[in-house]
C-alpha cells in the first residue's frame, strides 16, 4: 500500500486493516507513518490505541507517552496512557500523570472517571471520590460514569452503594461485574436472599468465571449452607470450555475451609482430564501434602524432575519439610529464593529448615531484636471506644470467609482504610505513626535481608481488614505473602486471656499441624486493647483459640514503594 499523504490518512487506512483482521499490515503501516510524520501527537495516539487493542502494552504505553511528549495538553492521549499503566497494575503511576492535566481536563469527564478510577485502584480514596464528584457533575447519566461510581461506593463503604449499583445496572443492562458488585453489595446490607439470586444468575450463566464461582461459595458458606456450599462446581466443570482454571478455582475453595482431601481428590479428577497440565499437577502436589498424604504428595512432585520453576521448589522444600528431611528442604527453598528473593512463603519455610538443623541463620531472619514488637498506639479512650462501636456495627453483616485464616468467628469485606467513617481515618493515621515507631527501633539495614533489605524504604499499607472471634474462634498458623510486615491490633479482649493456657494470644513462629515437626512457637504476645503488633510476614503467625467472650482486632500488610 501506498503511503497517504497526511498523518490522518494513515491513520485511517491502519485503522480499516486492522477492523479487517490484517494486523501486521496495519503495524507495517503505523510505523511507515509514524517515521514519516514523527511531530503528529494524534497518529502517535492512534497507533497506541492500535497497539493496546492488540494486547501489546509496552508498546502502547510508549506511543501515547511520546504523542503527550509531542502535545503536553492531549487529554485523549493521557487517558489512554492511564488506562493502559492501570492495565499494567501501575496505577499509582496512572493518578500522577492524570495530575498534570487537571486544567487542560476540567470540563473532560472521561478525564474525571479514569483519574478517579486510577485514585482508586491506588488506595487513594479520598482522591478519588473527589474526583468522582466533577466526573458525575459533567456527566450525571452517563454509562461509564455510573459504573465507576458503583465500584467507588461499594469499595468505601457507602451507605447509598446499594442504589448506586442498581441505577448503574439499569444504564448498563446486563453487565455481569456490576451484578458481581451488586450480589457483595447486598451481602454486606444483610440481604443475603437477594445475594445468592444474583450470584446464580452469574454461575448459571458464565460457569467459567472463577471469580463469580468463589463468590457464590462464600456466599453460601455464609448463609448456612455448609455441607454443599461448592456444588456448583459440579456443573461448572461438565460446562462445554470448562478449563483447568475452574477445576483450580474448585480446588481452592474446598481448601479454603479445610477440605484438603476433598481438594485432592478434585484435582486428581482435574488431572485425569488435563493429563499435561502441569500446573494442576504442582497444585494436587500442595493438596495431597496439605491433607496430610506427604508420601503420595513426594511421588506426584518426583513424576516432573523437570519442572524447577520457584513454585515447584517451594512445594518440593514444603514436603521435605513434612517428611522431615531439613536439610533437603533447605536445598530446594535456597533455589526458590534465588529466583525469588522476597518470596514470603520460602523465607518462612526456610526459618522452619533453619530452626529443625539448628542453622544460625534462623536467629539472623527472625531473632534480632526489635522485628517483634508490641506499641500502644497514639488514640484517646473516646476515640478508641468510637473505632470499638464502628468495628462492632460492621461486623453486623460480616460472616466467616472462605480461605482465610480466621475459624469461628467473622471477617470484614474489602479494604478497611478504603471505607469513608471519620473513625477509620483516625485510626490508620494512628497506625502509620506506630509503623514509624517500629522503623525507628530496627536492626540496621541489611541488604540480604528479606525486612531489613527495605527498612529504609517508604512503606505502604496494603490490605486492611477486622476479625472478630467468638465462642470456641482462633487463627489458624498462616502467613501473609504479599506483606513485609504482617500486625494486629486489638479492640476487644476476652477476660480469659490471662487465664491458664493464655486463651487469644498470638503465636508467632509456630508453623501449621504436620508441616514441621517438633517446632513451637518462637513468642507469645498477650493481646491488649489499643495496642498494635508488628512483625516480619515471613513469621507463621496464628492464635491459641479462646472459650468465651469476643476478641476483636484490626490488621493489615505493609510492602515497600519502590
Amino acid at each position: 500500500m501506498n503511503l497517504p499523504a497526511s498523518a490522518q490518512g494513515v491513520a485511517q487506512a491502519a485503522s480499516q486493516l486492522a477492523a479487517a483482521g490484517r494486523d501486521g499490515e496495519a503495524d507495517a503501516l503505523y510505523a511507515r507513518g509514524l517515521a514519516a510524520f514523527p511531530d503528529d501527537p494524534r497518529l502517535a495516539n492512534s497507533a497506541g490505541n492500535f497497539h493496546f487493542r492488540a494486547g501489546r502494552l509496552d508498546r502502547a504505553l510508549a506511543l501515547f507517552e511520546r504523542a503527550l511528549a509531542l502535545a503536553p495538553d492531549l487529554v485523549e492521549a493521557a487517558v489512554n496512557a492511564a488506562i493502559t499503566l492501570g492495565r499494567m497494575e501501575q496505577p499509582a503511576r496512572a493518578a500522577a500523570l492524570l495530575a498534570q492535566l487537571e486544567r487542560a481536563g476540567a470540563g473532560n469527564a472521561g478525564y474525571w472517571r479514569i483519574r478517579a478510577d486510577s485514585e482508586r485502584q491506588a488506595g487513594r480514596h479520598d482522591a478519588a471520590s473527589a474526583s468522582m464528584a466533577r466526573a458525575v457533575a459533567l456527566d450525571p447519566k452517563g454509562p461509564q460514569t455510573a459504573r465507576s461510581r458503583a465500584r467507588l461506593a461499594l469499595e468505601r463503604g457507602a451507605p447509598d452503594a446499594v442504589p448506586l449499583i442498581e441505577a448503574a445496572l439499569m444504564r448498563n443492562r446486563g453487565d455481569p461485574h456490576l451484578l458481581f458488585d451488586y450480589a457483595q453489595a447486598l451481602a454486606v446490607a444483610g440481604r443475603m436472599g437477594e445475594a445468592l439470586e444474583c450470584t446464580t444468575t452469574l454461575v448459571t450463566h458464565l460457569p467459567g468465571w472463577t471469580e463469580a464461582l468463589k463468590l457464590h461459595a462464600e456466599l453460601r458458606w455464609a448463609a448456612g449452607e455448609r455441607g454443599d456450599f461448592a456444588a456448583h462446581f459440579e456443573q461448572a466443570v461438565a460446562a462445554p470450555g470448562a478449563g483447568p482454571a475452574v477445576w483450580r478455582a474448585w480446588s481452592e475453595t474446598l481448601d479454603g475451609v479445610d477440605r484438603h482431601a476433598d481438594s485432592a481428590a478434585i484435582l486428581s479428577r482435574a488431572r485425569a482430564a488435563f493429563p499435561a497440565d502441569t500446573g494442576l499437577a504442582l497444585a494436587h502436589a500442595v493438596a495431597l501434602g496439605e491433607a496430610g498424604e506427604a508420601e503420595a504428595a513426594q511421588a506426584v512432585l518426583d513424576d516432573h524432575p523437570g519442572e524447577t520453576g520457584p513454585d515447584w521448589a517451594i512445594a518440593r522444600g514444603r514436603n521435605r519439610l513434612r517428611l522431615g528431611d531439613a536439610p533437603g528442604a533447605a536445598g530446594a527453598l535456597e533455589q526458590a529464593l534465588a529466583a525469588r528473593p522476597d518470596d514470603v512463603a520460602a523465607w518462612a519455610l526456610i526459618d522452619c529448615a533453619w530452626r529443625l538443623s539448628g542453622d544460625a541463620r534462623h536467629a539472623w531472619l527472625h531473632g534480632q531484636p526489635g522485628l517483634v514488637r508490641q506499641l500502644a498506639l497514639p488514640l484517646s479512650a473516646r476515640e478508641r471506644a468510637e473505632i470499638t462501636a464502628l468495628l462492632t456495627r460492621l461486623h453486623a453483616h460480616s460472616a466467616m470467609p472462605i480461605g482465610q485464616s480466621v475459624k469461628q468467628g467473622s471477617q470484614t469485606k474489602g479494604a478497611l482504610f478504603a471505607r469513608a467513617e471519620p473513625e477509620l481515618a483516625r485510626l490508620e493515621t494512628a497506625l502509620r505513626a506506630a509503623m514509624e515507631e517500629y522503623r525507628s527501633g530496627l536492626p540496621p539495614a541489611d541488604p540480604a535481608h528479606p525486612l531489613l533489605r527495605r527498612r529504609d524504604d517508604p512503606w505502604a499499607i496494603v490490605g486492611s481488614w477486622s476479625i472478630r472471634l467468638e465462642g470456641q474462634g482462633h487463627h489458624a498458623a498462616h502467613i501473609h505473602p504479599r506483606g513485609l510486615l504482617s500486625s494486629a491490633s486489638y479492640w476487644l479482649v476476652p477476660e480469659e486471656v490471662d487465664g491458664p493456657g493464655q486463651p487469644g494470644w498470638l503465636e508467632l513462629g509456630n508453623p501449621p499441624p504436620g508441616l514441621a515437626e517438633g517446632l513451637g512457637s518462637l513468642h507469645a504476645v498477650r493481646p491488649e486493647a489499643g495496642t498494635l503488633v508488628l512483625f516480619p510476614s515471613t513469621l507463621f503467625h496464628g492464635t491459641r483459640p479462646i472459650t468465651e467472650g469476643t476478641r476483636m482486632t484490626v490488621a493489615f500488610d505493609v510492602t515497600a514503594r519502590v
